[in-house]
């Protein structure tokens, strides 16, 4: 990373000689400084100090039985280099694992993880429930002022370095300056060492594959204009904002944030301006990416950095509306337990800020809650497994209870889940789930007596159950200029059917079913729910009240295979009324219907019906058309289109 075209300011160009006392080689930390049985704390992340970590491994022996606490290592192979003998002396305990030789020595028992919510890791070193001998940090060269900043890594390093017995900085003209409560002074560190040989760590997500990008498309309908976003740590989160370039005035509160903040920023649509707590501003704890982003973020008063006791506390999260969390899980069992940190008794990750950010957007005035993982994982025999299971691994842990989650994302859809019962929950689950496991969850939460022993899923004549046909999924603009969402029925729309079905008026329900029907039962609303999407296929029109969605409108039609023809019915909400929503359904369903080869559509109404009987009067089709009594009986083929 470069320092051309910056001016860090520094208190003058002979700052090292004013302090020259203060200043030390790399190898003095590890041969003068740092004793036996101490507890040092180093700064992590991309802020890790290189020259000062380097000469701890490279002198390992020369310290016996320290113990290094870090909140984030993504350096790979420094303290567990198996020829190295680091492993020896240092115990290296962490609060989020992300380089693999971690993850491997915590699996060996040659390091520690400790779970803990990242909003209160400062309180364990301020109340000295953990006690830091030595805090090493990673800081910017002083300003005029004599102040250093802590660049891209504010998160527990500030709180440590205020409580630490001893600071020991790597001052690194690299470091970008960064605003907000980002400071430390000069006067506050008792050794430094100068290193002008390293750029910060550049980090970088992978790509994201077709399914992160299929589950980045579904989170981004989530997202409304004016939405504050928090992205946790993971390629799915991140793949998100290459989504939303069409939303406007989004705001930005997060423990961390990457690159594709900055692109998002440049596009102006990520302003600030509508945010409800520190508008115009970027709020962060730290940030990983590259150099683009550390240009962005250096002496830029638009982002600013404070601690996570702060950023992450859900009180302070909840001030900001629209408030949406999105974090990876590794699993989720079909109640709704998620498992974020540990693949069975493996620590994978970490706790981090997912609950904090959960919680927080919980209590947020329009928030969302979001937690994403693909469907399905793949073994490294090959093995193809499921993502969504009925109970969590043994010794897996829990990461967002029952009663917190909300939303759940794969690549086959979204979930819902708060306020769901454990029937419910299961159902929409199941409905998110790889379609070649859904099967086998159905059947295990009948054993257990978690849904009904009748309950089905739509399966077609192959055995496999349906995909849900996702691409029919669209808005359209009603009559009033108001939008609505129109989708293909769910299974999980059981019970939204029935009470579409309860509020209708007796006179609508005699027009829909030709009788005075009053009840629905589950028995009427099965073959309406379980379908093919091919021989039957039905529309419904949802609105979302309180993020639980509501069936107003409902269109289908159902295949008479000896004539290719399908007869067609429809219903709509009295509220709903006058705006064009049956004539909407009906030129859709033509469409779908042409897809799938059919020829046209017949059906009767009521001569009373005398909207219904206007719509289909006035269709672009030649009509065959017969009265008997009081029903009005028509059909038509989509060859016979008339030019009007």
């Amino acid at each position: 990373m470069s320092n051309v075209g910056r001016s860090f300011g520094a208190m003058n160009s002979k700052w090292r000689e004013v302090y020259r006392k203060k200043e030390i080689k790399a190898e003095d930390v590890a041969l003068r400084l740092i004793q036996p049985g101490q507890q040092i704390y180093i700064d992590s992340g991309v802020s890790e100090p290189q020259a000062i970590v380097k000469a701890m491994v490279e002198y390992a022996k020369a310290m016996i039985d320290v113990k290094i606490i870090q909140f984030l290592c993504l350096h790979d192979k420094q303290y567990f280099e198996e020829s190295g003998g680091a492993q020896d002396v240092f115990r290296h305990n962490a609060f989020f694992i992300g380089a693999d030789s971690l993850r491997e020595a915590v699996k060996k028992g040659m390091a520690d993880y400790t779970p803990v919510y990242l909003s209160d890791m400062p309180s364990l070193f301020r109340r000295r429930r953990v006690i830091i001998d030595t805090a090493i940090i990673l800081v910017s060269p002083p300003d005029i002022h004599g102040n250093c900043s802590f660049g891209a890594n504010v998160d527990i390093v500030k709180p440590i370095a205020e409580c630490a017995d001893v600071v020991i900085a790597e001052i690194n003209p690299f470091v970008p300056r960064t605003h907000g409560d980002s400071f430390i002074s000069i006067d506050k560190i008792d050794y430094f060492v100068y290193n002008d040989a390293n750029d910060l760590l550049d980090f970088q997500y992978d790509a994201p594959d077709d399914v992160a990008k299929e589950i980045a498309k579904h989170i981004s309908m989530l997202v409304e204009d004016e939405s504050t976003l928090q992205m946790g740590i993971g390629t799915i989160p991140n793949a998100v904002l290459q989504y939303l370039g069409e939303k406007k005035h989004l705001g930005i509160h997060t423990e961390v944030f990457a690159d594709g903040v900055v692109d998002l920023v440049e596009k102006g649509v990520i302003t600030c301006e509508k945010k409800t707590l520190h508008p115009n501003k970027i709020v962060c704890s730290f940030t990983m990416g590259s150099k683009k982003l550390y240009d962005f973020i250096h002496d830029n008063p638009f982002v600013n950095f404070y601690p996570v006791d702060y950023v992450n506390d859900p009180f302070t999260i909840a001030r900001n509306r629209k408030q949406i969390a999105i974090n990876a899980a590794l699993s989720v069992d079909f109640t709704g337990q998620i498992n974020a940190d540990s693949i069975g008794s493996m620590i994978y990750s970490g706790i981090g800020g997912q609950m904090d950010f959960m919680r927080g957007a919980a209590k947020s005035d329009g928030g969302k809650p979001i937690i994403a993982l693909p469907s399905t994982y793949t073994t490294p025999t090959g093995e193809v497994k499921s993502r969504i299971v009925p109970s969590l691994a043994p010794f897996a842990g829990v990461t967002v209870t029952r009663g917190d989650v909300h939303y759940v994302v794969t690549e086959w859809g979204i979930a819902y889940l708060h306020g769901k019962s454990i029937r419910e929950r299961v159902m929409n689950m199941i409905g998110i789930a790889h379609p070649d496991f859904r099967e086998m969850l159905l059947e295990e939460a009948k054993k257990i007596n978690y849904v009904f022993k009748d309950q089905e899923l739509a399966v077609g004549k192959d055995g496999r159950v349906i995909p849900y046909p996702e691409k029919y999924e669209r808005y359209f603009l009603c009559k009033d200029n108001s939008q609505l969402f129109f989708r293909p029925i769910k299974p999980t729309d059981e019970r939204s059917m029935q009470e579409l079905y309860y509020n209708l008026s007796d006179q609508d329900r005699f027009y829909r079913f030709f009788s005075p029907m009053k009840t629905f039962r589950r028995d009427k609303v099965k073959p309406l729910v379980y379908i093919d999407y091919k021989t039957t296929f039905i529309l419904v029109g949802v609105t979302e009240e309180t993020e639980v969605e509501k069936i107003v409108a409902t269109g289908g039609y159902f295949l008479n295979p000896n004539i290719n023809m399908a007869e067609i019915a429809f219903t709509v909400d009295d509220s709903f009324r006058n705006k064009g929503l049956t004539k909407i359904m009906l030129d859709y369903l033509v469409r779908i219907a042409q897809e799938q080869g059919i020829e046209g559509f017949f059906g009767t109404i009521l001569m009373e019906n005398k909207p219904m009987l206007h719509i289909i009067r006035s269709l672009p089709y030649k009509l065959e058309a017969s009265v008997e009594e009081s029903e009005f009986n028509f059909k038509f083929r989509f060859a016979d289109r008339i030019e009007k």
